[in-house]
């Protein structure tokens, strides 16, 4: 009975058709996508997933948001369990670390066959490769810190451009104190965000994360702790994620905030007051930490030609270059800048390119998740005064040296 209505609506010829199309589209192989992206982020990838599932028929797939640490607890499950999802979004740091837990496909030949292998920043493809040098993720994205000012709050007290060394740098965030601002925040979090963080203060005084416990290191740690002692930084740093310190820079009580290139496409809208970007302010050097996240394909995955071809299709300059475009992060393709046409011209997003030029990885390491660890703690017991700088830097050095000198660092 249905055969016939719809003959009588459709004709027989648009009937064929219609169900040939149901065929094709039942057989599409399912597969899961999971991604901690922001909520913005997350909107915009929802779409590229829509366009690529209308486009072709071999693969439907279902994309699902997940908080970021539940993920990587899934990825540690999934390693013994064997469930996880097709594509794994993984923080750019510890892939090495989930490659060694064996829950990743080797991707090297699709990789090295692909025309957009030639163009990828070193940095993002090295964070995709596994302690055997072979390659499990694609760069998706990347990312870097740079210091973001208010410039009203640094006119009115004298100041007509941002700090460029530590001194200036602090002189200015002592100056734009009061009773309801602090000259500086940041986030010192205990987790991956504050690591993330730390790392410029580390290395532009010439130190580094293999010489944790260095007179280097040190100044660089003391330097923010004398925020801290006297009240120019607030010790609630130690609690603030990148977004809560964003936040309270955007609400004037902070005169200045190490930024991430993300914040770039809302502050605008967030930010009542004119602002600046510039370099983070330098000692020996100037200094900002690589961020970003890669995709992979996980030994779960039964169709990895088909999600491969997806991931190349996203990878392309176009999609990477407009992917950068609309949330704010910074291509991982050096053909992809043709297609960021909103930050034409704008000497804010200039200056998280010029950042690139001294950005440091995190790792790559197998073991960077106990690395990153160790950091945070001996920085965190620095700012809140629970031990003096020397013995949390000998602390921290006590848990890398060891795993640093069995698997140096790139």
């Amino acid at each position: 009975m249905k055969k016939k209505i719809m003959s009588a609506l459709f004709g027989a010829g648009m009937i064929t058709a219609l169900i040939a199309q149901t065929a094709s589209a039942s057989d599409a192989k399912e597969v899961t996508f999971w991604y901690y992206h922001a909520e913005s982020t997350t909107q915009e990838l929802e779409k590229i997933i829509e366009e690529y599932n209308a486009m072709q028929d071999d693969i439907h797939i279902t994309g699902t948001w997940v908080a970021r640490e539940d993920l990587m607890n899934q990825y540690t499950i999934g390693a013994v369990s064997g469930e996880l999802p097709d594509i794994c979004m993984v923080d750019s740091p510890n892939t090495a670390a989930y490659v060694d837990l064996g829950i990743f496909q080797d991707i090297t030949d699709k990789m090295t066959g692909w025309e957009g292998y030639e163009h990828l920043f070193e940095g993002p493809l090295a964070s995709c490769k596994g302690s055997d040098g072979k390659i499990y993720a694609i760069p998706n994205n990347t990312n870097c810190l740079a210091l973001a000012c208010n410039m009203d709050m640094l006119n009115e007290h004298g100041y007509t451009e941002p700090p460029k060394t530590w001194d200036e740098f602090y002189e200015i965030a002592e100056a734009c104190k009061d009773d309801s601002t602090y000259g500086f925040v940041m986030s010192a979090v205990s987790s991956e965000e504050g690591t993330f963080q730390m790392i410029p203060w580390i290395y532009a005084s010439g130190g580094s994360v293999a010489d944790i416990d260095s007179e280097n290191v040190a100044k660089g740690l003391d330097h923010l702790k004398a925020l801290v002692d006297n009240g120019i930084m607030s010790k609630e740093v130690t609690n603030l994620t990148q977004a809560d310190a964003y936040k309270t820079f955007c609400a004037g009580q902070a005169a200045m905030l190490e930024s991430g290139t993300w914040q770039l496409a809302s502050i605008s809208d967030d930010a009542a007051f004119n602002y600046e970007y510039a370099l983070l302010p330098a000692d020996e050097t100037h200094s900002s930490c690589i961020g970003g996240e890669n995709y992979a394909i996980s030994t779960s995955c039964e169709c990895p030609d088909e999600v491969w071809a997806f991931l190349e299709w996203f990878g392309s300059a176009e999609r990477n270059g407009k992917w950068a475009d609309v949330t704010g992060r910074i291509p991982v393709r050096d053909d992809a800048a043709e297609y960021v046409t909103s930050w034409e011209g704008d000497a804010n997003y200039e200056v998280f390119l010029d950042a690139m030029n001294y950005a440091v990885a995190r790792g790559p390491h197998s073991q960077w998740t106990t690395i990153s660890e160790a950091i945070r703690t001996a920085v965190q017991n620095i700012l809140l005064g629970t031990e003096d700088t020397a013995t949390a830097l000998a602390e921290a050095n006590a848990v890398i040296e060891p795993i640093i000198a069995e698997n140096p660092l790139p």
